[in-house]
């Protein structure tokens, strides 16, 4: 929410005689109500000049930090996990680290809701298609202690029902 106040506080900033006038558009952030496979959609205001990079970065982010809105109603990243994002031809390519990737000690359908909760915002980019998950630099089958697969890249398609 820090990075969101800071957007509003560059709007809202200036002097009377010249005000600046940012131009924003709404970014869409995922997170998975516990217990179900339903999606939370919360949106931010971000600058309009951010490119596809800086997006995904702040998109990311905004997923590891939570919501501060909805409390222990969705499933989170464990604390404490941080993750590096880069866009190239319509894959968003994440790399977490610290403590998601030391060992996973939440269950399947946790483990599920987080990567589902990933892959909707990251593909709620404009030219993002997947999503490639790496941890700590290496293409894994799965987190250190977790069952969801991620050998392959991730689609909507992969969470279809």
């Amino acid at each position: 929410m820090l990075a969101a106040a800071a957007v509003w506080a560059l709007f809202l900033g200036g002097c009377a005689r010249h005000p600046h006038v940012l131009e924003t558009h709404q970014l869409t952030v995922y997170y998975c109500k516990g217990g179900t496979a339903a999606l939370v959609p919360l949106r931010f205001v971000v600058d309009s000049k951010l490119n596809e990079q800086q997006l995904a970065a702040f998109a990311v982010n905004q997923l590891l930090s939570g919501p501060s809105a909805l409390g222990n109603d969705v499933v989170l990243f464990p604390g404490g996990t941080r993750a590096t994002v880069s866009v190239s031809g319509g894959t968003a390519t994440v790399d977490l680290s610290g403590s998601v990737a030391d060992g996973f000690h939440g269950g399947t359908s946790e483990e599920t809701a987080m990567f589902k909760s990933l892959t909707y915002t990251l593909t709620g980019l404009p030219d993002v298609k997947n999503v490639k998950v790496l941890v700590k630099g290496q293409s894994v089958a799965a987190l250190p202690g977790g069952q969801f697969a991620l050998d392959e890249p991730l689609t909507r398609d992969t969470f279809a029902q």
